[in-house]
């Protein structure tokens, strides 16, 4: 976990060195975007990596590959989670990344540059919350109807696929039967929102697991509970996920499955 959260923080200082300046702008896709900042840090996160955990793999979103010498033990890197808001000047991304072991999420870590907020996690124990000499202990909320709650949604970059047909209708249904619905723009924050308290439950499709994984550790110490989009267990393969406060993730797969 303090790897993961030293990482975390370098990636974050160089959002915030990058932030409202020009940038080179490349285009993955039709609306998906990566900048300069997110290569550069990456950079710094893999660098960071590679002198503490020499013997780990890598995978990070923008293109750096490393086979791991240790067993199956992978860093998952996402340099800048929400790079459109990062690009149009929207101070509402993170750099993130995740420990994978055996196929599962063993910690993980999510810095906001813009807020001074760090979420980080591991595998028993504990999901944390760090601000401004602030160090507490995280917990999902207790909340157990949808009018009282706040949710959040991720929609994928494919506009015209089943996936974005499915976030659709449960923004629509979330939008009429809860306090309120947000789309932000950064599936890290969103999930970890869940974990610490502040938001009821996140339903993302065509999400990489770079942009959640570490969501998905923090929800889980956090005593929340996470899914696949058919309620099987989560994993680095999924399209997508449900993360919740564990009381209402029944009906909201309710919701997500058309029931």
């Amino acid at each position: 976990m303090q790897v993961a959260a030293a990482a975390a923080k370098a990636g974050a200082e160089v959002i915030r060195a990058g932030f409202g300046r020009p940038q080179r702008v490349e285009m993955k896709g039709p609306v998906d975007l990566v900048t300069e900042t997110d290569c550069a840090a990456e950079a710094v996160v893999v660098a960071l990596l590679e002198r503490e955990r020499p013997q780990d793999g890598i995978r990070a979103e923008e293109g750096t590959q490393r086979d791991g010498r240790a067993g199956d033990r992978t860093w998952v890197v996402d340099p800048i989670d929400g790079t459109t808001n990062f690009a149009h000047a929207v101070p509402h991304c993170c750099s993130t990344l995740a420990l994978l072991e055996g196929g599962e999420v063993t910690a993980g870590a999510i810095a906001n540059p813009f807020t001074d907020e760090l979420f980080s996690a591991a595998r028993g124990e504990g999901a944390w919350f760090e601000s401004g000499g602030e160090r507490r202990q995280l917990s999902v909320t207790a909340n157990a109807k949808f009018v009282n709650g706040l949710f959040a949604t991720g929609f994928p970059y494919d506009r015209d696929g089943a996936d974005y047909r499915l976030v659709s209708s449960v923004w629509d249904k979330l939008c009429l039967i809860s306090r309120a619905t947000r789309r932000t723009g950064s599936a890290a924050l969103d999930i970890a929102y869940v974990g610490a308290g502040r938001y009821d439950g996140y339903v993302v499709s065509g999400a990489k697991v770079w942009d959640i994984a570490a969501g998905i550790i923090l929800v889980s110490e956090a005593g929340g509970h996470v899914s696949d989009l058919s309620g099987g267990p989560w994993t680095p393969d999924s399209v997508g996920c449900i993360a919740s406060n564990g009381v209402l993730h029944d009906a909201l797969l309710a919701l997500v499955l058309g029931k």
